[in-house]
């Protein structure tokens, strides 16, 4: 056996509503071997892992899964459940897996839901080697494995300061986006976006930040301010003490000029020797220092929030208390062993490290770090009380004077920052200033939040929350319109007529993701396939967007899911059996089920539009997933008298639909005909049904958005194939005859087109046809004889995507197909698309149409250019156009 990836799925996704790792295994020897036909295999996983007897399983019993091993199950199975226990036993407790054939013999995914990557990542590859280990009969090693999962869990979980901004957005239904590995947070989408990180966000002033990390510079400010702050002089080297203390009295503060976290802080220095030693450690951390007189009393931090005073902590020096048999350095290693305190900045609460500072803490009190001190003697490791140097802190906010409160307010906005930090030193920060005897000592931005979370009862304000609840007033304020395309055809030119539609409507910057690109606005950043979710992320992560229109494809909704959480309206155009056989996709229903993620996360109040002529779409009426949510339904239909939809109608369901050659709609209650359907060019004169079909699907979105429907059919109708639409239905006058660029790929989409050429009985109809070569070759065969039922001739080429095919090998497939079951159909092979091309375009009689579907619109365009096409909106009319320009609605 062997890992062949991992991937996580951060969004919403056919597996879960919440991030899933997928782990893809290839079981080689072992694909086919049930657990019960394996010797001493059983037995083994049981001893190494006894806990497993709680996993229920399919028999729902404690000891289910022991059943269903002793009964035979398989590889991907049993590591699904040893990775289950394994982040029990680590402390991160998820409680869903899957695992899932991935399409080709021996290789199965393994899904485990995860809210932290690396942890999940080192579960995942733990679990797949303990298995490994009980087939090879070899030793296991449970607390190692443990170990290296705790190991990677703490390397890649948030700070407590950056995770606790994450639970309050997400509390407040805003959506969260870790950017890169660090602490660095995306609130929101689009235009709506914020960035946070910490306890600093996008709009913390850098004047301001600038400002406070020059201490001398903020005294001066504060000081002009009539705000006490202590006595002290700026140093550049240690010559300069003896005579810049001259006028200051002992002890003697030395800390960095434009320190941080308290690093390089020296306190209760009583002389110049002293404070030459404390440069001397110090000196590697910045080219000048402050000198300060030390002030006497209690060390508080306050927190202001948008300028509001929002915490106070007391801050403690760290220390240990003496059992009179432990050393100092026993006692710290005790003292660090606490779970909530960790490395840096990664808990609760940091570890205390032993540097010459705590030892020279330590030596003015006589001691050192093998000294054994007495029992109950308190021993103070250092002067500071910083957390991030081992100190604790007890929450005051409560308790705060109402002076020290307005002082706080006051300093905030004297250096401007909206998230500020203050250090006071006061004998009692409860009386007022004249009592306690105030001191600030320094003012910081990204002040640290940890020591606001500690010692929080469950009903007082959370700092986080505030911090939140500045940045956005409520959910709305953080998103943007969001709808999202799916469905097997029809996808592209839906999401183009909506991107269209919202532009014209109001939206000053509507991005928009497709099949043929990425745009943000007009723009067009991107070509090529972008129907999956990292595109539909770059457009959500644009800070210009305010309304992203994403086409969702297969493909990237199964293997990415989605990069939003709730969109305003999802749209099914159709479900079809093109991609049986692909990613381990056995059944239409299969298609469904990854189709439906969409409809399953359209909002409480949001739209999902279906189409009623297709069974598949309807089923998604009664899908419990999307009725729990609460979200509206508009159906839409070219065959207004089916009985589905009649039914639809009947229930006074929202719709659209075409009657007659008519656009009509039923919407609250009111029913419209609004235009006919003929006078939308993209229709080529009403004779494309399923153009149709996408413009009513595009049209119920766009009402659900709000905007009126006369509105939005101007749109439509200015809404030109050829520079708007390009590659879907484009006609073109070349020679004597038309040529039709189409990207039909599969049996559905050549009999859309076949269908609406029918009526054009005098033409003659060649195609120029290429299928995926990653389809099933019964699908395949499927579109080829559908082109061989409406075309008089087909020119075969190959795709330049092989797609594990190989070259000239389906071409081959489907000409032999032709020769047995359509023996008169005349057909060629010209493999290179451009050639095959321009050899149908050369051959172009008067009155014959060219189908030309591609693959690569670039090259099809070049090779058509050589033969001049001019772009069209109609085909001469057949004998009997299929709507009367006199007829009317029956409801009329």
């Amino acid at each position: 056996m062997k890992i062949v990836s991992f991937k996580p799925i951060y969004g919403p996704n056919v597996y879960h509503h919440l991030p899933v790792m997928v782990m893809r295994v290839s079981l080689e020897e072992w694909t086919d071997k049930p657990s019960n036909e394996i010797p001493g295999f059983v037995d083994g996983l049981k001893t190494a892992l006894p806990s497993l007897y709680d996993h229920t399983c399919s028999p729902g019993v404690p000891g289910g899964f022991f059943q269903r091993l002793e009964r035979g199950t398989y590889m991907a199975h049993i590591i699904e459940h040893v990775a289950l226990e394994l982040s029990t036993m680590s402390g991160m407790d998820m409680t869903y897996g899957k695992s899932r054939y991935a399409g080709k013999p021996g290789l199965y995914d393994v899904i485990i839901r995860f809210d932290n990557e690396g942890g999940m990542v080192e579960c995942l590859r733990s679990a797949f080697n303990l298995v490994e280990d009980v087939l090879h009969n070899t030793s296991v090693d449970v607390p190692y494995f443990l170990n290296n999962i705790k190991k990677a869990y703490k390397r890649s979980a948030l700070g407590p300061s950056a995770e606790c901004l994450v639970k309050a957005a997400k509390k407040k239904k805003i959506p969260t986006k870790r950017i890169g590995s660090e602490s660095l947070i995306q609130l929101g989408y689009g235009v709506k976006q914020r960035r946070v990180q910490s306890a600093i966000t996008d709009r913390t002033s850098l004047i301001a930040a600038d400002l406070v990390q020059d201490k001398e510079m903020t005294k001066s400010l504060l000081r002009q301010a009539l705000i006490p702050v202590p006595h002290g002089v700026t140093i550049y080297d240690e010559e300069e003490i003896a005579s810049a203390i001259e006028g200051l009295s002992a002890p003697y503060v030395l800390k960095p000029f434009d320190g941080h976290h308290g690093e390089g802080v020296h306190l209760n220095l009583q002389n110049v020797e002293e404070l030459k030693q404390a440069y001397h450690n110090a000196k590697a951390l910045s080219s000048r220092f402050i000198i300060e007189e030390m002030q006497q009393g209690r060390d508080y931090r306050v927190l202001v929030i948008d300028g509001k005073f929002a915490a106070a902590a007391e801050r403690v020096p760290p220390f240990v208390v003496g059992d009179g048999k432990s050393t100092i350095a026993n006692l710290i290693e005790k003292l660090n062993s606490d779970p909530l305190r960790g490395d840096g900045h990664e808990s609760y609460l940091s570890k205390v490290v032993i540097d010459p500072i705590l030892t020279q803490h330590l030596v003015k009190q006589g001691l050192n770090v093998e000294s054994i001190p007495s029992a109950d003697q308190k021993i103070t490791l250092r002067g500071n009380a910083n957390l991030s140097s081992g100190g604790t802190a007890i929450d005051v906010t409560q308790s705060a004077s109402p002076e020290v409160r307005i002082l706080c307010e006051r300093i905030a906005r004297l250096v401007g920052l909206d998230i500020c930090g203050i250090d006071i030193i006061s004998k009692d920060i409860t009386k007022s200033i004249a009592e306690g005897g105030l001191v600030i000592i320094e003012v910081n931005a990204g002040p640290g939040l940890r020591m606001h979370l500690l010692d929080k009862k469950e009903d007082e304000p959370h700092v986080g929350s505030m911090i939140v609840d500045m940045m956005y007033k409520d959910e709305e304020e953080a998103r943007i319109p969001i709808l999202s395309v799916t469905g097997t055809n029809g996808k592209t030119t839906v999401a183009r007529l909506l991107h269209k539609i919202m532009s014209d409507n109001g939206k000053k910057c509507v991005g928009m993701t497709n099949t043929d690109g990425i745009w943000i606005g007009e723009k067009k950043i991107c070509s090529g396939d972008c129907s999956g979710p990292l595109s539909a992320d770059m457009v959500l992560s644009d800070q210009a967007v305010d309304c992203a229109v994403l086409e969702l494809a297969r493909g990237g909704l199964l293997r990415g899911g989605l990069a939003y959480d709730w969109s305003d309206v999802g749209i099914i155009t159709n479900i079809r059996s093109d991609h049986i056989g692909q990613d381990g996709i056995e059944t239409v229903d299969d298609i469904l089920w990854i189709k439906s993620l969409v409809a399953e996360r359209v909002r409480r109040g949001g739209t999902l539009v279906l189409n009623a002529d297709d069974e598949h779409c309807m089923s998604l009426i009664h899908n419990n997933r999307v009725k729990k949510h609460g979200c509206n339904i508009i159906v839409f239909s070219t065959k207004p008298d089916s009985p589905a939809f009649a039914e639809q109608l009947s229930m006074g369901r929202d719709a659209c639909w075409l009657e007659d050659g008519h656009l009509v709609m039923s919407y609250k209650g009111s029913v419209q005909s609004l235009a006919y359907a003929s006078d939308m060019p993209i229709t080529l004169g009403g004779m494309a049904e399923f153009q149709i079909s996408n413009i009513l699907a595009a049209l119920a979105a766009s009402i659900a958005m709000g905007i009126p429907a006369e509105r939005v059919l101007d749109s439509i109708q200015n809404f030109h194939p050829a520079s708007e639409n390009k590659g879907r239905l484009n006609l073109y006058r070349v020679g004597a005859g038309y040529a039709i660029l189409d990207y039909g790929h599969n049996a559905d989409a050549i009999t859309n087109v076949g269908e609406m050429l029918r009526r054009w009985t005098n033409f003659k109809k060649t195609v120029v046809l290429g299928l995926p070569g990653d389809r099933s070759t019964e699908i395949i065969l499927s579109g080829a004889k559908k082109a061989a039922e409406y075309f008089d001739k087909v020119i075969l080429r190959d795709d330049a995507d092989l797609r594990g095919r190989l070259h000239g090998e389906l071409p081959k497939l489907i000409a032999e197909m032709f020769n047995k079951d359509f023996p008169g159909l005349e057909h060629e092979i010209c493999l290179k698309e451009d050639a095959a091309v321009s050899q149908g375009l050369s051959e172009i009689q008067e009155d014959e149409i060219l189908v030309i579907l591609y693959e690569d619109i670039s090259a099809v365009m070049k090779a058509m250019r050589e033969y001049d096409p001019v772009s069209i909106l109609n085909l001469p009319q057949p004998e009997e156009r299929p709507y009367q320009e006199d007829s009317h609605v029956a409801w009329q």
